[in-house]
Formats: C-alpha cells, sequence, structure tokens
C-alpha cells in the first residue's frame, strides 16, 4: 500500500498525474484567504462528485486509466481512490472560488435581457450537437480515441443547455457552467427583490432560489427597468469607477439600490457642472426637484415608471428622467435628495466676476458639505436599514444617520483639500473666506494662485475638520450590521488616506499633478484589514 497521493499534498513530491494536488491546495487555500467574505451556496464540490462518479468509475472499472498500487492508499469508493475523490473537491472548490472573485463586480440583473442572435444560438448548438456526436462515434471505434469519445459525450452534453458560456471552455468548464446557471437564478431573485415596492428583502437561500428558478412561471421582465438598470451600470463605471466599485462590496438588492441612488448624483452633478450657462442648471435643478416630488408622491404609478415619465414629459427620455423613476421610492425618503439639490444650487452661486463667494465662514461650509455629502450617507443608511434583516429603533437609526451624515462631511473637507487647485481652475474656493482673511488672502486670490504657500495652514486647518468629524462619527457606524459595516469603513478610511497623502505631500514639498489616488495595493490592504480583520 502507498501514500505517493498523500504525500505529495504535504512534500510536494511528484507522483504520477495527481501531483497537481499540492498546487490546488496551496491555490484553494490562496483563493480563501481574497475572498473569505463568501456564503458556502457559492461553492459546489458535492454537485462535482456526483456528476463524475459514474463517468471516472466507468474509465477505471474498463482500464481506460488505472493508479498504480504504490502511488494510493487502496481505500476506494465505486473503484476510484479517494485521493482522485479528494482532487474532485478541491479542483472544484478553486473553479468556483475563482469565478466568484471574477464576477464579484458584476450587477448580475443587468445582464437578464438576452440580446444574442437566434442564428448565433443555433450555431452554437449545432456544434454542440457535433461534438456529442463525434464523441459517440469515437467509443464505439473501441480504439485510442475511446477516451476523447467520453470526455466529449460526457461534457459537451451538459454544455449543450447552456452553451453561450463555452468562452469559459478550460478544464472545469462544467463548474463553470454551474456557476453561470445559479448566477442567473440568483439575479431573477435579486430582480424580484429590487423591483419590489416593499421594503427590502434578503435573498432567499439556494434550495428557494433553485426551487423558483426550476418550477415557479414568470411574468414577462420589465424591460424598461433592466434597460435602465443596465445604463446606469455602464454610465457609473464609465464617469465614477470610485462608486461603481464601491458598491461591488456590498450584497444583492442592496447594491442595486445603492446603483441607482449614485447613477441619480452622477446625472444630476454632470447637468450642472457641465450645463452651458447658469440659468440651465438651474432649471435642471427644478425640473429634477418637481420629477422628485411627483416620484415620492402617492399619485405616482407603481408600474410601470417609464411609460409614464414619457407620457407625461413627451416621447424623448433622458437621463435625469430615467435616474428618478429608477430611485427605490419605497425604500428612500425624498428629503435628502431634495437637500442634496440645495448642495448644487450653492454651486451656481459662484461668480467670481462679481466677486461672489458663497463659503464666507466655517458654519457655511458644513452647511454645504451636509448637503452634497451628508445627504448621500443619509441615503445610502437608509437604504442599509431597509434592507438589513437586524430591525433598528427610530431612535438608533436617527443616531446612526446623523453619524454618517457627519462622516459623509468629514469626506467631502478630504475633498477640498485635496482639490483646492482643481476647484481654483473652474472659478470655485471652498475654503471659508474668514479662515483666508486671517492669512490676508481672498478667494481671488486663490483662484490666481491655487499653489501659494500661505494656503497650507488652510489645507491643515480643513484636514483637521475631517478628522474630527471622522472621530465623532466612528461609534455609531460600528453599530451597523457587519455586512456594511465592513464596506462603508473601507470607503471611509479610503478617504481619510487621501487626507494623510495630502498632508506628506506638503510636508515633503511635493507636487500633485492630477487628481490624488491611494495606490491599488493600498486600497486592497485597507479593504481586507476593514472587512475581515477587524470585522
Amino acid at each position: 500500500m502507498g501514500y505517493d497521493y498523500w504525500l505529495v499534498f504535504v512534500s510536494q513530491i511528484q507522483a504520477l498525474d495527481l501531483d497537481h494536488s499540492s498546487s490546488s491546495l496551496v491555490h484553494s487555500g490562496l483563493l480563501a484567504i481574497l475572498h473569505e467574505n463568501r456564503d458556502l451556496e457559492d461553492i459546489y464540490p458535492d454537485k462535482s462528485i456526483i456528476a463524475t462518479i459514474p463517468w471516472d468509475s466507468f474509465l477505471i472499472r474498463n482500464r481506460i486509466w488505472t493508479y498504480p498500487a504504490d502511488a494510493v492508499v487502496g481505500i476506494t469508493f465505486f473503484d476510484i481512490p479517494i485521493e482522485e475523490l479528494f482532487f474532485f473537491v478541491i479542483q472544484t472548490y478553486c473553479t468556483s472560488l475563482l469565478y466568484v472573485i471574477l464576477t464579484k463586480h458584476l450587477v448580475l440583473p443587468a445582464y437578464l435581457l438576452d440580446h444574442a442572435h437566434q442564428f448565433s444560438k443555433n450555431v452554437g448548438s449545432a456544434t454542440i450537437i457535433g461534438g456529442i456526436a463525434f464523441g459517440a462515434l469515437c467509443i464505439l471505434t473501441e480504439n485510442k480515441l475511446t477516451y476523447m469519445g467520453l470526455i466529449l459525450t460526457w461534457a459537451l452534453s451538459v454544455i449543450l443547455f447552456q452553451w453561450e458560456a463555452t468562452f469559459f471552455f478550460l478544464s472545469n468548464v462544467m463548474v463553470v457552467l454551474g456557476m453561470v446557471t445559479m448566477d442567473h437564478a440568483v439575479a431573477l431573485a435579486q430582480y424580484d427583490i429590487v423591483t419590489s415596492e416593499l421594503p427590502g428583502r434578503s435573498l432567499p437561500s439556494l434550495g428557494q432560489i433553485a426551487w423558483s428558478y426550476m418550477a415557479q412561471k414568470r411574468k414577462p421582465l420589465d424591460v424598461g427597468f433592466l434597460d435602465g438598470l443596465r445604463a446606469a451600470v455602464t454610465e457609473l463605471s464609465r464617469k465614477s469607477q470610485s462608486m461603481y466599485l464601491g458598491s461591488a462590496m456590498f450584497q444583492d438588492g442592496l447594491r442595486v439600490d445603492l446603483i441607482f441612488l449614485y447613477s441619480f448624483c452622477r446625472v444630476i452633478d454632470d447637468l450642472v457642472d457641465e450645463a452651458p450657462s447658469r440659468e440651465k442648471a438651474q432649471e435642471s435643478i427644478k425640473e429634477a426637484s418637481q420629477v422628485l416630488h411627483w416620484r415620492f408622491s402617492t399619485k405616482s404609478p407603481k408600474k410601470p415608471l417609464y411609460d409614464y415619465l414619457k407620457d407625461k414629459k413627451g416621447p424623448v427620455s433622458s437621463p435625469l428622467l430615467d435616474s428618478i423613476a429608477l430611485l427605490p421610492a419605497s425604500r428612500l425618503s425624498l428629503a435628502p435628495l431634495l437637500e442634496l439639490l440645495s448642495g448644487f444650487e450653492i454651486d451656481l452661486l459662484f461668480s467670481p466676476e462679481d466677486r461672489e463667494f458663497p463659503i464666507e465662514t466655517e458654519a457655511d461650509l458644513e452647511v454645504y458639505a451636509q448637503r452634497v455629502a451628508g445627504t448621500v450617507a443619509a441615503g445610502l443608511l437608509e437604504l442599509v436599514f431597509s434592507h438589513s434583516e437586524i430591525k433598528y429603533s427610530a431612535a438608533q437609526q436617527e443616531k446612526i444617520i446623523n453619524a454618517g451624515q457627519k462622516m459623509g462631511q468629514a469626506l467631502q473637507y478630504v475633498n477640498i483639500a485635496r482639490d483646492i487647485k482643481r476647484d481654483a481652475a473652474i472659478k470655485r474656493v471652498y475654503i471659508p473666506s474668514s479662515w483666508l482673511k486671517t492669512k490676508g488672502l481672498t478667494p481671488t486670490d486663490v483662484i490666481e494662485r491655487p499653489e501659494d504657500p500661505a494656503l497650507a495652514t488652510c489645507e491643515s486647518q480643513m484636514l483637521a475638520k475631517a478628522d474630527s468629524a471622522h472621530r465623532s462619527s466612528v461609534e455609531a457606524i460600528d453599530q451597523l450590521p457587519k455586512d456594511v459595516r465592513g464596506p462603508i469603513k473601507t470607503t471611509v478610511e479610503s478617504y481619510m488616506m487621501i487626507g494623510q497623502m495630502v498632508r506628506k505631500a506638503r510636508q515633503d514639498s511635493i507636487k500633485i499633478e492630477g487628481k490624488l489616488k491611494v495606490p491599488l495595493w493600498r486600497r486592497l490592504t485597507l479593504a481586507w484589514r476593514e472587512m475581515y480583520v477587524n470585522h
């Protein structure tokens, strides 16, 4: 009796074909570290064993392949050595986990609409059927092609039902296809959650999802909703990768709702900043306010919002109307969104030609930061409470939302300290005029000389204010459910790290070109610490 296959796990001794087992163990460990926040439902080794045992047992019993007696311990199951069964488990685990990591950023419901042409489907199906027929022919010849025939017949029969994923055709194609099928079922479950007018629900169990996927008759999908979701995902990933990638740390329906919230913020921000005139920007804000009031009123139709909007506003859709139509009104309140619009109105008050700068005092700064950043934090937390299985009292929710607004203000202060030069280029100065006056400066001086050394004190003062707001809100944020606490703290600490980099650049007299960003490796380290180590 031999132990070569077990020794390879420990000492990485090469033993025939199964020397891949040692690397599989290493890979599985590394992948588990990279994706510690996973559900057991994401991994399917038991399915791989059930699917593979009949095929592998047939190969061994017909001596298409064999195992030397001195290389295995001798324990078998349906003639299959337990070492080989172990490999089925660990290989499926690695493939499944890698798939989950690589597809984590995808918003699954955005891919529910089938845009493939029927011709390409037919060609793919015909190719797979041809492969199965060729495999059967190889088996019937009973020569050296028998093994190839068994592989083709076994694998292509599964691929036939999901052929569009054949680009995943690697050694683990059927595992990946199984994952794709489950993702489709999960996408439908997420779709049911986010299209519901009820408060957020958690994702059903894997068994419930599978049963619903196979047995339940579904109503036609809301094409307008799915097109809007896809457009929101595309636009957000193109114009605000930080928001898009930040949303990926959240789960299921909460992530989709956050994308709709972020998309609205992005759309209205672009309409104001890129407007050809102040009057046009004011028109956009006024229109947004009117449609928001309608969207959150009891007169707003439940579904479909898209057709109603076209009838109400005209045949031509617009990004603003679409973004408002997609807002989860049953899980958000109107007040933070209207307050956000009032923050954009402050931006329109800047007029260097008339020497009008609305941020005159520290109180003005706090009001502005609350309106443009604290409101977004409030909306995010409202969605968190709606989707959370943990129920908070009204007093607890108010306390956490107030802390979240403080945290949002802290991030805005960091933004202002970082972007003094960039804001000056568009004739805006968010440093309070009262601070500048103590240094003998005016907002006009900042626009003309944004790198003036005298601004160092104001920059430090702004970062100190950010640190103070951050410290005052950490304790309340720690009361959030752990599945959202980690992502929120990761985002917050990334911004606070930018503040540290701004300080260091000033101390070392380093000239910052462009928009200062935290290096990827530092962001990954920070995410690991906040989501797992300090979880």
